[in-house]
């Protein structure tokens, strides 16, 4: 028997937090209905507002209500603009745009920190309307809350009608569902999503002033994962479409986290507790709304993933070869030596590098080979750390890699079995939600009881606030200092790249491409799509398990605030940034945003072009990251040797590299048909 308590007033505080959900819920829902992407940056969008009516009210001393207008002009505008800029990447594979969005929050905050719209004093109540407040029982119901309880169903109704009557409500609602016939009818599509884009930003302007008077007017940070995964939960309880069921359902998740924290109020794992079933229930909304969220036009990405992977080929001919195979080995040499010169400091940082580079890897095996769209990779690499933290001292070194590797691969197969009824934007949900689940309820928990068999199992960090582990010695040979753990970093580093490009050359990633681009013909020609899909899994949760190790060891002492979901974003940022199905472009991605603050401090100008600025610049300027122009310079250097031996020779080249010839060996056939044909052979 289970004691529950349902008290009226903890029901209507859920409710009250339930509202904040649900207006975010209904934005993600709206830009989603026109631009086929889950806009990370629908949050952020609201906060700039709200910080910049904070400004105007007291800084300039201004009316409440004209403060109100003028912030709400301020998000809407910043909406519309936003779908300007991402308007051109609408054709490319939509893991980009939505890496595109993450920039995009990034930018947004940079915004709140500018002094025409940041005030001068942050410490200050967020200002409301009126000074009503009631309480039920002893919970009493603040000002800021009954300004919720009022306004929030009143912008709900009015969107509702809005969407209902007006021509663009129906404009709205035709390129919903088939952008194409709405074209030909003389809809316009593109000023139709920039429209649904202006009302998601006035939404979340209105969510953000809404939730901000129980806090300061310092709300600039990102939207946090957990908010955000909460409004995604209630988003895919309305199938991405229905915007009324998105907004009741966000409400119905407000009064279900609060009953669990009355409920559940044990102080050692009652919020692990709350997160697990929190992460169960998102999981049974993408499982149960699998078949609606899969139904009709809104299967159609628009896009292709080869559209993503336009690196240049490397030509066949001998001297491209030798060319390349040379400035590897000049780079290998390099790193080699590199901890040699460099102080402790930095090869410290050398270390953080080869570990992001292998991580990176992992993911280029999973999003880039298999097409599987994943934000929860730091969560696997977070059980491979949590692994290392019970066991790295008992367990040699080697065996620890390995264990931890084999261990997460399992996690990551259980997660993607998600991935057998649902994918692309909608798998990311999910693993977004485990790296939360992972952070906030196993992590955090050190020991728990099972609720039947009554034993003590201990899983999670033994100290969550702070872990101290010491490095091991690998085969006789200590790894405390600093330069020798860089050099063994290095080590994994080029071991893992050797791996991956073994599986690539051996046909493993051409399966995980066939099944990518096309499941229908992959099927066809005899590949099986679910062994494939759990493979891509299992293969990228190994790398992520033995990096975590490496990655704990490194760090020496760890909480759970080192494996915040916001790193899974950056670990993204470094596929896309390096070349989406690249394997030297994982690692360049991983030297560019983390490399580039090492090695020139973190001055305005590095900060630039790392933060989300940098990440949108890269995406929308150059398609094919960094891999794009490691080719690049293969060939000039090519070219030049070229030119060398024509000199010395007293001829012309026989033969030259041909620049622009494809796509990057990684990115497999350039075509669906193409991807079957390769396989076969």
């Amino acid at each position: 028997m289970i004691a529950v308590s349902i008290p009226s007033s903890v029901v209507l505080e859920g409710a009250i937090l339930g509202l904040n959900y649900g207006l975010l819920a209904v934005g993600l829902v709206l830009i989603y209905r026109t631009s086929r992407v889950i806009n990370f940056a629908q949050g952020q969008l609201g906060v700039v507002a709200a910080v910049f009516m904070v400004k105007l009210y007291y800084d300039f001393g201004i009316n409440y209500w004209a403060a109100l207008v003028a912030a709400l002009g301020v998000a809407a505008g910043a909406g519309a603009l936003s779908e300007l800029v991402l308007r051109r990447l609408f054709n490319r594979p939509r893991v980009m745009v939505m890496v595109a969005t993450i920039g995009l929050s990034q930018v947004l905050y940079l915004l709140t920190l500018l002094p025409f719209i940041r005030p001068k004093q942050l410490f200050r109540a967020f200002p409301v309307p009126v000074d009503w407040s009631f309480h039920i029982g002893t919970l009493i119901f603040p000002p800021g809350e009954v300004v919720t309880l009022i306004a929030a169903p009143i912008v709900a109704l009015g969107l509702a009608a809005f969407i209902r009557f007006s021509p663009w409500g129906l404009a709205m609602r035709a390129s919903a569902e088939n952008s194409e016939s709405a074209r030909l009818s003389g809809v316009w599509v593109r000023r139709t999503s920039t429209v649904a884009w202006t009302l998601a930003g006035a939404l979340s302007a209105i969510t953000a002033m809404l939730a901000s008077p129980t806090q300061t007017s310092t709300l600039t940070e990102v939207l946090s994962p957990g908010l955000l995964v909460l409004a995604l939960l209630a988003a895919l309880i309305g199938a991405m479409v229905s915007l009324p069921v998105a907004f009741v359902a966000g409400i119905g998740v407000g009064i279900v986290q609060d009953l669990l924290q009355w409920n559940i109020n044990n102080p050692t794992s009652g919020s692990a507790t709350v997160e697990l079933i929190l992460f169960v229930l998102l999981l049974l909304a993408l499982l149960v709304r699998a078949a609606s969220l899969q139904k009709g036009s809104r299967t159609a990405e628009r896009s292709s993933w080869t559209t993503g992977t336009l690196a240049f080929r490397q030509a066949t001919v001998g001297l491209r070869k030798r060319v390349g195979t040379s400035g590897v080995l000049l780079t290998v040499a390099a790193a080699a030596l590199l901890p040699l010169v460099l102080s402790v400091g930095r090869t410290f940082l050398m270390s953080q590098i080869c570990i992001y580079g292998v991580i990176a890897l992992s993911l280029t095996v999973l999003t880039g080979w298999a097409g599987q769209v994943s934000l929860g990779q730091f969560g696997l690499v977070a059980v491979g750390a949590d692994i290392t933290a019970h066991l790295g001292g008992s367990v040699p070194l080697v065996l620890l890699l390995l264990l931890a590797g084999a261990a997460t691969a399992v996690v990551s197969v259980l997660v993607g079995l998600t991935a057998l009824r649902i994918r692309g934007l909608y798998l990311a949900v999910s693993t977004l939600g485990f790296a939360l689940f992972m952070q906030t309820s196993v992590l955090a928990t050190s020991c728990w009881t099972m609720p039947v068999l009554h034993k003590k199992i201990c899983s999670g960090l033994p100290d969550p606030e702070s872990t101290l582990i010491s490095r091991p010695s690998l085969f006789g040979l200590g790894l405390t200092s600093e330069r020798a753990f860089a050099w063994f970093s290095l080590a994994v580093l080029i071991v893992s790249i050797l791996m991956v490009r073994l599986w690539r050359d051996r046909g493993i990633g051409r399966r995980l491409i066939s099944v990518r681009d096309n499941e229908i013909a992959a099927g066809a020609a005899g590949i099986p799509v679910v062994r494939t899909k759990l493979m891509a899994f299992a293969l990228s949760g190994f790398m992520a398990g033995y990096a975590g190790v490496c990655f704990a060891f490194a760090s020496e002492r760890f909480s759970t605030d080192t494996f915040d979901p916001t790193v899974s974003l950056l670990v993204v940022s470094m596929v896309v940034i390096g070349g989406l199905d690249s394997v030297p472009g994982a690692v360049l991605g991983a030297l560019y945003l983390v490399g580039l603050p090492a090695i020139f401090g973190s001055t305005p100008s590095i900060q630039i072009l790392t933060s989300g600025i940098g990440l949108m610049a890269f995406i929308l300027y150059l398609p094919g990251g960094m891999a794009q122009v490691m080719h690049q310079v293969g060939d000039l250097a090519t070219a030049g040797v070229a030119r060398l031996q024509t000199r010395r020779r007293g001829g012309t080249p026989t033969s030259t590299p041909e620049a622009g010839a494809g796509a990057d060996p990684a990115a497999g056939p350039s075509s669906e048909a193409g991807a079957v044909a390769e396989v076969i052979s």
